[in-house]
C-alpha cells in the first residue's frame, strides 16, 4: 500500500494529527505506528492534568509571559 502520510506515535499529537489531516483531504492514506498494544500508554497517559500558566514566576519575565 501507499500511504500520503505516517505518523509515528499514537500518542495525544501522534492520534490528533490524522484526525485534523482528514478533515482537510478525506481521501488521504495515512499510516499511524505505534509500539504499543493501545494508543497513548506513554507521556500522554503520565500527564499530571495540571496547566504550568507562569504564576509561579517572577511578574514580567520571560518565563512569566
Amino acid at each position: 500500500m501507499i500511504f500520503g502520510y505516517c505518523i509515528v506515535g499514537g500518542g495525544l499529537v501522534g492520534f490528533a494529527s490524522p484526525m485534523e489531516l482528514i478533515q482537510i483531504d478525506n481521501e488521504a492514506r495515512i499510516l499511524l505506528l505505534e509500539k504499543e498494544s493501545d494508543l497513548g500508554r506513554h507521556q500522554t497517559s503520565h500527564n499530571s492534568g495540571v496547566i504550568h500558566a507562569g504564576i509561579f514566576y517572577a511578574p514580567h519575565s520571560l518565563k512569566a509571559r
